[in-house]
């Protein structure tokens, strides 16, 4: 024990000695490897180094931007040629959106009910007899029996010979009018002559008599006269404008399917009328009230048949597209009814949508039995059938918010970029 008190110091610094021999032999058996890891490590970080100035993959970056690049010019001419050619609208009245004053408000609630009167008008439309109309033919038919009595007591004189009259029953087994009950019968002959005046039927605006008279076309309620120099609102103003823009196209198309049938029996030496024209009707055309949202209530829109107006869906999830308001475009759903030849339902879809950015969405119809009695609304031998077909329409943002009045934009919460300095509507 005294040798170990003695000898301490001599003995811990041995110990240390001896250790750091150890520590030596150790660290310089792991250096190897430590230098093999910062090796590595430094190999990684040069090519992260020459990745950042030159990149390994130069071919397909190269490919690559020119792909976005050429996406991006593409976008450039779908919206060039959606200004130029699929989106021809101009405001009715140039200046009133989207900060019209009163005058200009006032101007295009005048013309507006001028341009809509004026679709209607297009359609050659007409309809069946009222019973004052048939009335007349009732009394008509009372002189021409008058006057085939007379001319038959004055046979034996030699007087003249009596009008040729159809004989034969006047219905078939079928009940199907024949041309000797036609004679006879005030309200088939009124009908037959409404008819062959016209290319089809309509309703006009100040017609609507709920639930069994409609409009055929959407008449934005506040854009009628009353008589008073109260301006309308620039909301109201764009829906009104919306709703014109698109029974434009609708009524161009249809315009458009009924005159080429016209020509073609006009051709024929043929009388063009609402028996043998493609569209015997329009029973509505109506646009959904605003946008379309994203995010909606899920809502079905009714069946084809009867004469009641049919409705858009309104929603993006009852219709296949998905479509709804974005931060780029707005979506407007539209539905048309109508009475019209079956085999004529694609020609009309390809009218109404090969030039423009309306989409089909769904359509369906349902067959009108025949006219036997041929009174009322004449169809003529046709496969008739009540259609409703709805659709969906896609306005480019940077093409339309330009028009949009601010308190349309704060309604669907969506930017209002500052209005274009041009002569053409704001």
């Amino acid at each position: 024990m005294d040798f170990l008190r003695r000898h301490v110091f001599l003995i811990v610094c041995v110990v240390v000695a001896v250790g750091g021999v150890a520590l030596i032999i150790t660290g310089a058996r792991a250096m190897p490897k430590v230098l093999e890891e910062m090796e590595k490590v430094e190999g990684i970080y040069r090519q992260l180094n020459s990745l950042q100035s030159q990149p390994v993959n130069l071919a397909q970056i190269e490919a690559a931007r020119q792909r976005i690049e050429l996406l991006l010019e593409d976008r450039a001419q779908v919206r060039r040629t959606a200004r130029e050619e699929f989106y021809g609208f101009k405001p009715l009245v140039d200046g009133v959106l989207p900060n019209g004053d009163a005058l200009k408000r006032n101007e295009f609630k005048r013309t507006y009910g001028a341009k809509m009167q004026s679709l209607l008008e297009s359609l050659e439309y007409g309809a069946p007899p009222t019973r004052a109309e048939i009335a007349v033919w009732q009394e008509r038919i009372e002189s021409e029996e008058a006057e085939r009595r007379e001319s038959g007591t004055g046979l034996e004189g030699g007087l003249s010979e009596p009008s040729s009259v159809p004989e034969g029953p006047p219905l078939t087994l079928a009940g199907v009018l024949t041309p000797a009950g036609a004679v006879e019968d005030a309200a088939a002959r009124a009908s037959m002559n409404a008819a062959q005046k016209i290319y089809c039927y309509a309703r006009r605006f100040d017609e609507y008599r709920p639930p069994d008279m409609v409009p055929s076309l959407e008449f934005w309620s506040e854009m009628e006269d009353t008589g008073t120099a109260d301006a309308p609102d620039l909301w109201d103003i764009w829906h009104a404008q919306i709703g014109y823009w698109i029974q434009e196209d609708v009524v161009e198309a249809i315009v458009a399917l009924n005159s080429e049938a016209a020509e073609e029996a006009r051709k024929k030496e043929q009388h063009a009328w609402v028996g043998i024209l493609p569209v015997k009707e329009v029973i509505s055309v109506r646009i959904s009230d605003s946008f379309v949202p994203r995010d909606g209530e899920e809502i079905f829109g009714p069946a084809p048949g009867g004469y009641d107006a049919a409705l858009p869906p309104g929603t993006p999830e009852t219709v296949f597209t998905h479509s709804g308001q974005s931060a780029t475009y707005d979506v407007v759903q539209f539905t048309v009814k109508l009475v019209m030849d079956q085999r004529s339902i694609p020609l009309l879809i390809d009218l109404l949508s090969k030039d423009s950015f309306h989409t089909l969405l769904r359509v369906s119809y349902q067959a009108i039995p025949p006219n036997r009695r041929m009174v009322g609304k004449i169809y003529g031998s046709g496969p008739v059938v009540n259609v409703v077909m709805d659709f969906e329409t896609v306005l480019l943002g940077d093409v339309f918010r330009r028009l949009l009045p601010r308190s349309v934009c704060e309604f669907h919460e969506i930017p209002c970029p500052e209005p274009e300095e041009t002569g053409e509507g704001g």
